[in-house]
């Protein structure tokens, strides 16, 4: 491992701090020093390019980046010191941002004045060559102090390890941190010149050299870092990553609060006596951080969440950013307006329980398109549902905005029982999905050991010495991502890639169907044992 202090000793080369807000004594309260007494920290996570507000009747929460654009406008009105971060993974989920290669986020993200981003997993999906642009086109730095390019030792020439941004007169420091299952959730191909440091570390380090040297009144961490909260208590967050990231993290002292991501959830709460919030994804909520400062500069803060989804019926879409997404959908209308298919009944994928219609519909038209007896797809990789009527082309690639392809291979019975069992009541990721079996399982037992039998849709019993084909993603079965590391992909004669773009048969099924009639759900059923 790279040595940590060799990571830090370029660390305290930030440019000068941005300026966010106002000292207008007509528009704010201010301190009898001159700053503000109130400054508040908005951020997003996981946005995914959601750019369209989601109007369907089942999973329409998302409420698109003209609403998204009008929130924080009116946000900034009530309170002119008040800076927009985002935790990561904001380009990769959508065709617009796909086609144009994030352009159109950055756009967005120019507007409504980002101070700055944490790099998110989904950053890697395109490789490393998008950073610099994006950071120009949207004006804000990426922060990740414990990434290390392995071909020189030291930070990527794109990314910072903090930002100090003056709010309403406050220097308020942004200690950039990815999490550890980047290298497990992306490509490894896209990521393999990258070494991740363990975050705590580098935070411990790092943190004691920003209070001594830029002296900022608020230390945040804006991580890409999982985080979900206790289900019994919604205020005790607890960590959701297998290296404890958040527990450890929190123990770092001169820690003020820690933003996190990549977990889709509502958090809003303490770990440690540690403030942590992360708002759902899809920008469907804001987190909020509330300084209310003293003029010694101590503070008191508060959090909390945002929850536009509840109410995005009442947002009043923003017209410029509107501008933006209606040029966009202009130029590439003609590829993605194409009429693909009906939809009949509702074809969701909301995760709520393990296999979904959706799910259901994706892995039979593989299974039928490659001819094997089972497929498998991690569910994270399917990105939308379906509501009745038409769906495009445009559709199809924001349900599946990742270039992935098939791969084929033949296992035995066992091995497919640890595959099915990975991804019934996943924690920390989105639940499996399957096709061609029939899985009775107990809810109750331990992750992980829940199935109680499973037969083939013929009703063949699945025997741990029998030997079955299998499709599935490059993702999944190359990488092990999302936990599929049982995978028989060492050897090069046990499994085919036949490098077509799932995506591609996907949209090809539904044309050769006409209608895609929403299946109902039946292959994992729930008893006790």
């Amino acid at each position: 491992m790279i040595a940590l202090l060799a990571l830090l000793s370029g660390c305290l080369s930030a440019p000068a701090p941005a300026l966010v807000g106002s000292l207008d004594r007509n528009v704010v309260e201010l301190l009898q020093n001159g700053k503000a007494r109130y400054v508040d920290i908005y951020s997003i996570n996981d946005f995914h390019a959601t750019l369209a507000e989601d109007v369907t009747p089942i999973e329409g929460k998302n409420p698109g980046m003209a609403k998204l654009a009008q929130s924080i406008m009116a946000i900034r009105a009530a309170n002119p010191n008040s800076a927009f971060v985002s935790a990561g993974d904001n380009y990769q989920g959508s065709a617009l941002s796909i086609l144009s290669s994030g352009r159109i986020v950055s756009e967005f993200f120019r507007l409504v004045g980002m101070s700055a981003s944490a790099v998110g997993n989904h950053e890697f999906d395109w490789g490393d060559g998008h950073f610099a642009d994006w950071s120009a086109e949207g004006g804000f730095p990426f922060l990740a102090a414990n990434l290390v390019d392995k071909t020189t030792g030291e930070l990527p020439t794109w990314a910072r390890e903090y930002a100090i941004v003056n709010v309403g007169g406050h220097r308020i420091a942004f200690i950039g941190l990815m999490t550890i299952d980047t290298l497990t959730t992306v490509r490894l191909d896209n990521i393999e010149n990258y070494e991740i440091l363990d975050a705590a570390d580098v935070a411990r380090e790092l943190v004691a050299q920003l209070r001594y040297t830029e002296k900022p009144e608020a230390v945040i961490v804006l991580s890409h870092i999982p985080a979900v909260t206790d289900r019994l208590n919604p205020a005790r967050v607890i960590s959701s990553s297998a290296s404890n990231e958040i527990e450890r993290l929190s123990l770092v002292r001169g820690i003020d609060a820690i933003i996190t991501g990549h977990s889709h959830s509502s958090v809003n709460g303490r770990i440690n006596g540690v403030p942590v919030v992360q708002a759902y994804y899809n920008g469907r909520s804001l987190a909020k951080l509330a300084f209310a400062f003293n003029e010694d500069n101590s503070f008191r803060l508060t959090t909390s969440l945002v929850a536009l989804y509840t109410n995005k019926a009442t947002i009043t879409a923003n017209a410029e950013a509107q501008s933006i997404y209606d040029r966009y959908m202009a130029e590439y209308a003609p590829t993605l307006l194409q009429k693909v298919a009906m939809v009949d009944g509702e074809l969701w994928h909301e995760n709520l329980r393990n296999v979904t219609p959706m799910g259901l519909w994706v892995c039979e038209a593989l299974r039928e398109r490659f001819g094997t007896q089972v497929a498998v797809m991690n569910g994270g990789g399917l990105r939308k549902g379906f509501a009745p009527g038409q769906v495009t082309v445009m559709d199809f690639w924001d349900l599946m905005p990742f270039d992935n392809t098939a791969v084929t291979f033949r296992v035995s019975g066992a091995v497919l029982k640890a595959i099915i069992e990975n991804g019934i009541d996943s924690a920390g990721f989105v639940n499996g999905q399957f096709s061609g079996l029939v899985v009775n399982y107990n809810p109750g037992r331990p992750y992980g050991n829940k199935i109680l039998s499973m037969t083939l849709a013929d009703g063949t019993p699945v025997t741990a010495d029998g030997i079955y084909s299998v499709v599935t993603n490059d993702f999944v079965f190359l990488n092990g991502g999302d936990g599929y590391t049982m995978m028989p992909n060492q050897d090069p004669a046990a499994f085919v890639e036949t490098f077509i773009p799932i995506r591609d048969v996907l949209i090809e099924t539904a044309r050769a169907q006409g209608t895609i009639v929403a299946p109902a759900v039946h292959v994992l059923v729930s008893g006790t044992n």
